[in-house]
């Protein structure tokens, strides 16, 4: 978590000798400080200097890299220092996009320059400051330039040529290579015999990408959505659109045939999904539509992405689609932006700036005066108060595509027979059953659990002590297949336990059910079946999403487990059966989001399947059958769940009716944690009530954070709560200015938080 220890503290003064110049730049740094500090130019850089290049400053007793956000030839009141060097060639963010940092830095009560750090890669950073490197490319021979009878090539020479002339502009070698899996001699063989030419490019420069794949006929629903899209698309102002439609409806044609629509005008899209999983899949059927589509996400190399990133910024690329960050894209002619599954918690970042993908989309948009679309099948409240008040424009897709019916869902209530299971088993009857007759049957199962590991509580019976990390208040996961005890968060991993350390005995026993545990248990009643997990311990190579879906994809694979990963936006025709472990996993989590959630996910897991000519079928495993997220969500009912759900956080106050600012406080030692966290809430309550007119605000806390510590440090939260978004923001900077940290807590402001824990 990175801390923000004084928003309005002082940096190190930076003031001293006076300069004069004939020109002044102001530059904000990667620190939480509320205003820029001003420095002079000397005449040699004058030249070199421009907005939203990166500087080095003296800022204290040393340099540090600064991002210039304004020039002026007037002097400041007071002296200033000279800046020392200019770092980048070009400017690595553009107007538009400094106008939507310094609001993000507004909004979400951070530093500028912390903004303007995050939403440039690394690589992209690294790289402007070297010299710019160049690639070598391979371009195909025309046929007609071969002699009449060619030289003999070897079959693997053979496939590398075929690649290579899908794309008559040329190819970057390194990358013919990966995706033909040859060695440079095989290319090496084509230059020598008169096939392929090499030449050098700046990298970045990339081809456009062939495409022939035209657009499916539309239904007559995806029809009118277009239609209404229709004057936004064409127009140039700023339109906020939520496309509710049910799983398996064709949303995504949707947002194809808009941004077709927005291409043919000179224009480009931008398409954020909340998985990276899910950017395969996306990119495919993205790529078999527009000729030049990148995709940014933080899973790429750092080569690669600055690659991409310099492609999207020379606005070469037609379509960008990528998860959270990439709503940074540096695109200079956005003429449309979509947020897919827009209710998704990943689209939150949980370190500074805190900001949510979504609402920063929106934002953007309405800067840059173009439409925007938020879709899903299970909107978030917050989306849908906006939608029913109006401020949204709300489109409708209530059936499926061909008139495909949604799937059936069986709730089994697991504490009764037949679905009741002997402890340590995962798999009632009725779903071992089903996957039998699903395999039988040439089908294909998706099942999904919530939790990765083997087993998730590691208890001792004898005195009742539970095995937890050294550094957090969380307890250890055994993944059996590293024989290790584990902790989700810090990282801390032990040896597994054989002995209580409590108490000495050895009764220790290994309880809960991970996907670890339940892909050992498919295995034993589905012999022979392929079976595949997909979660973040075996995702976690480049490039290991992609494979995995495209063998399932491909039917060599038979069952695909997993976690969040295969809740998601995943379109599989063959799957006719979903499994649902532990469904109500969290729904008892301290967080008031915890019924959305689990309606959420077990509404967009159902519509995995049976999207194909097969109908499909849904068993869900759960404890709580009676409870609405459970049952309405078996029912496809979104409206019914979001009516319930809405009236009960109008009673009390939250979200979307009232807007949350979250103060986290942590220190290694307890009671620094709690002094600051009482004086802090002090400072808040002093803030409110010295406001004129009064204005309703709510203050809970200070309190102990439902994860009491993490990574050693103690933890206390503040809620503040208001229907005035800027009553609340104006009492939480009073109260940064006036109680600053000290005695070594810190202090961390998370804006519309994503989560309570």
């Amino acid at each position: 978590m990175t801390e923000t220890r004084s928003l309005f503290g002082d940096a190190p003064d930076p003031t001293p000798a006076p300069q004069a110049a004939a020109l002044y730049v102001d530059l904000v740094f990667d620190r939480p400080l509320e205003t820029p500090y001003t420095y002079a130019v000397p005449d040699e850089l004058v030249s070199e200097v421009a907005i939203g290049k990166r500087i080095l400053a003296p800022l204290g007793s040393k340099p540090d890299r600064g991002w210039c956000v304004a020039m002026r030839p007037e002097a400041p009141s007071r002296p200033c220092k000279a800046i020392l060097r200019v770092l980048d060639p070009e400017p690595l963010v553009n107007s538009h996009l400094l106008e939507l940092t310094r609001w993000m830095a507004h909004y979400y009560l951070c530093g500028w320059g912390q903004v303007l750090q995050a939403i440039v890669p690394a690589g992209v950073r690294r790289r402007a400051e070297a010299p710019p490197r160049r690639a070598s490319w391979l371009v195909p021979t025309p046929i007609a330039d071969l002699p009449a009878i060619p030289p003999k090539l070897t079959a693997r020479q053979q496939e590398a040529l075929d690649h290579l002339r899908t794309i008559p502009t040329g190819l970057e070698t390194s990358q013919l290579l990966k995706d033909v899996g040859c060695s440079s001699s095989v290319v090496d063989a084509l230059v020598e015999r008169g096939f392929a030419s090499k030449t050098s490019k700046p990298e970045g420069d990339l081809p456009d990408l062939a495409h022939a794949v035209g657009a499916p006929n539309l239904t007559p629903e995806q029809t009118t959505v277009l239609n209404l899209l229709e004057p936004a698309l064409t127009g140039n102002a700023f339109a906020p659109f939520l496309l509710l439609g049910v799983t398996g409806s064709g949303k995504t044609e949707v947002y194809m045939s808009a941004i077709e629509k927005v291409v043919a005008r000179g224009r480009q899209a931008l398409v954020l999904v909340p998985e990276i999983s899910l950017t395969p899949q996306t990119e495919a059927r993205f790529a078999a539509r527009f000729k030049s589509v990148s995709v940014l996400h933080s899973h790429l190399g750092e080569s690669e992405r600055q690659n991409r990133w310099r492609r999207v910024a020379a606005g070469r690329a037609q379509v960008i689609i990528g998860a959270r960050s990439a709503v940074f894209a540096p695109a200079p002619n956005l003429g449309l932006i979509v947020v897919d599954e827009e209710h998704e918690p990943s689209f939150k970042q949980e370190s500074t700036p805190r900001y949510h993908g979504r609402d920063v989309a929106v934002m953007r948009a309405s800067l840059l005066g173009i439409p925007v679309v938020l879709g899903s099948a299970t909107p978030s409240l917050e989306t849908w108060f906006n939608a029913s008040r109006g401020i949204y424009t709300r489109l409708d897709l209530t059936k499926r595509v061909e008139n495909r019916p949604l799937p059936k869902v069986e709730v089994l209530d697991m504490r009764h027979p037949p679905a009741r299971v002997p402890p340590g088993r995962a798999l009632s009857d009725p779903l071992i059953a089903a996957l039998r007759h699903t395999i039988r049957n040439e089908g294909q199962a998706i099942l999904f659990l919530n939790r990765r590991g083997y087993s998730p509580f590691i208890v001792c019976p004898s005195c009742g002590e539970t095995a937890k990390c050294r550094f957090c208040d969380l307890a250890l996961t055994f993944h059996r297949t590293r024989e290790v005890l584990l902790c989700h968060h810090c990282g801390f991993q032990t040896p597994p336990l054989e002995e209580c350390p409590s108490c000495r005995k050895a009764t220790v026993r290994y309880q809960g059910l991970g996907t670890e545990k339940v892909h050992e248990e498919l295995e034993r009643h589905l012999p022979g079946a392929v079976i595949r997990r997909m979660d973040s311990d075996t995702m976690s190579k480049p490039g290991s999403h992609a494979l995995t879906l495209e063998a399932f994809r491909n039917r060599m694979v038979q069952v695909l487990l997993g976690t969040q990963m295969v809740a998601k936006g995943l379109d599989f025709p063959g799957v006719t059966l979903v499994g649902v472990i532990q469904a109500d996993a969290g729904l008892h989590m301290p967080d008031f989001r915890a019924a959305e959630r689990t309606f959420q996910l077990l509404t967009q897991v159902a519509g995995r399947c049976g999207r194909g000519d097969k109908p499909g079928r849904v068993i869900v495993q759960t404890l709580n059958p009676e409870h609405e997220a459970v049952a309405l969500a078996a029912h496809h009912n979104y409206l019914a769940f979001t009516k319930g759900e809405m009236e009960q956080r109008e009673v009390l106050g939250y979200p979307p009716y009232q807007r949350i600012i979250r103060i986290i406080i942590r220190a290694h030692d307890e009671k620094a944690a709690d002094d600051y966290a009482a004086r802090f809430a002090g400072a808040c309550r002093l803030a409110h009530e010295s406001t004129t007119p009064k204005k309703p605000l709510r203050l809970l806390g200070p309190a102990v954070a439902p994860v009491s510590r993490l990574n050693d440090y103690h933890r206390r939260h503040i809620l503040i709560l208001s229907a005035d978004s800027r009553h609340l923001h104006a009492v939480a900077r009073a109260a940064l200015a006036s109680c600053r940290p000290d005695g070594g807590a810190e202090i961390a402001i998370d804006v519309d938080p994503g989560s309570m824990m």
